[in-house]
């Protein structure tokens, strides 16, 4: 959300300099100013998910905890990083790839998610929005979700119900990381 309340020409984009002069902004002009447009820094600021828990809540317990280690394999696909879960890398071709992780219709699974990277990753499951009950060993309640961001070495837990039956995608939201492994199946049995 931005609050649009200081008249001028101003940038606004990433927080890293570097990116931003590679194009992550945008000038935003009010109408009546012009003149160079002013990148202004925002105060230091740390995101935290607990924020929205409900607070003294406790996360139901699953009937079944999916344990995933994410990882990277340096330059090891033609000079790019390839990706994978639990060692396991995605391959990109044409060939159907059968699910990783069977689910039992009505079930609540948890995910323990650990991150061996430095890398950010956006994570998402697709058809199923899925609750954060544990990050960086904080356990919490109430943050219902579709994408959730596990830091480099973090690990996180997220829960769902399996309340959607068929192939389920579940992936890095960067794009990179996708193409280069790092996704997986979940089928119903």
């Amino acid at each position: 959300m931005v609050e649009m309340k200081r008249p001028g020409v101003w940038i606004m984009g990433d927080l890293a300099d570097d990116d931003r002069h590679h194009g992550m902004g945008i000038v935003v002009e009010y109408a009546g100013f012009k003149g160079k447009a002013q990148w202004v820094a925002p105060p230091p600021y740390r995101w935290n998910y607990a924020t929205f828990a409900k607070p003294g809540a406790i996360a139901e317990p699953p009937d079944e905890t999916l344990e995933m280690m994410f990882a990277k394999d340096n330059a090891a696909e033609e000079g790019f990083n390839r990706w994978t879960i639990n060692g396991m890398s995605y391959p990109m071709s044409n060939q159907p790839m059968p699910a990783s992780f069977h689910l039992k219709q009505g079930k609540r699974y948890r995910i323990r998610m650990r991150n061996a990277s430095d890398d950010i990753h956006p994570i998402h499951l697709h058809r199923h929005s899925f609750e954060l009950t544990k990050l960086a060993g904080m356990p919490t309640s109430g943050i219902l979700k579709d994408v959730v961001m596990l830091g480099g070495y973090q690990e996180a837990e997220i829960d769902f119900i399996a309340d959607n039956p068929g192939l389920t995608l579940f992936h890095c939201h960067q794009q990179l990381h996708m193409d280069f492994g790092f996704m997986t199946l979940f089928d119903y049995v």
